[in-house]
């Protein structure tokens, strides 16, 4: 008896993980970095290494959505699947939620999509495993993404006025006094597919997942590459 009930719990594992999906999106345009998806940190393309952030979480369903025959074949060397992405979702001006619509009206059998991002180089496939496995504990969510904890006291200003938006300037917080706030990484998002469906990456029936401000990196800019291949070195 415990045998079948061990075969059946393996089963619907197994019928869970089949359904889980990975997706990077890899556009060839980048305007910032040329071919920004191809650069090196640390000896590998920061395509590559979200590739191993992703095996290494011991997911295998793994596809690039890309408009480039270079990011197509860096995929094809790391033995991954290739989706090639339309034109519209590889324009500038289209939201990150098209091309992941795109994947998916393809991949009906998907449940759970792992969007990945290959601009942050140090998400860590531990962060990545138990995220998925927090996505049903303690209750169900719809989705799951990085996030990293600030410090920093914000301003904004109208006119000649300026105003602080994430505190009371006369009741300035210590940092030791204070939790911080929250902010988007962009680094991953775990989402089951209706929501994506509905047009949206979240919502309201979401959580976390904080990450070091390491793992926050994200490359952006020449700087961003040179700082973290600097980060490489003693990781």
């Amino acid at each position: 008896m415990r045998v079948v009930f061990l075969l059946c719990f393996l089963s619907l594992f197994i019928l869970a993980f089949a359904s889980t999906a990975v997706l990077i999106l890899a556009r060839g345009g980048s305007k910032g970095v040329h071919l920004k998806n191809l650069r090196d940190v640390g000896g590998k393309t920061l395509l590559s290494r979200a590739i191993f952030a992703a095996k290494h979480a011991h997911l295998k369903d793994i596809t690039i959505s890309t408009d480039n025959p270079l990011i197509a074949l860096e995929a094809l060397k790391n033995g991954v699947s290739v989706f090639k992405r339309s034109y519209v979702t590889a324009t500038d001006w289209a939201p990150s939620i098209w091309g992941v619509q795109e994947f998916l009206s393809q991949r009906p059998d998907i449940h759970v999509l792992v969007l990945l991002q290959a601009t942050s180089p140090f998400t860590s496939p531990e962060h990545l495993k138990l995220s998925l496995t927090k996505l049903d504990q303690p209750k169900p969510y719809d989705c799951i993404f990085s996030v990293t904890r600030s410090f920093k006291l914000r301003w904004n200003s109208s006119g000649s006025i300026v105003y602080p938006i994430n505190f009371n300037y006369k009741l300035r917080p210590r940092r030791q006094d204070w939790s911080g706030e929250y902010i988007e990484t962009g680094g991953f998002y775990i989402i089951r597919s209706h929501i994506i469906q509905q047009g949206f990456l979240q919502n309201d029936n979401c959580t976390l997942w904080e990450v070091s401000q390491l793992e926050s990196i994200e490359i952006d800019s020449e700087l961003d590459i040179y700082i973290a291949n600097i980060l490489s070195l003693v990781l």
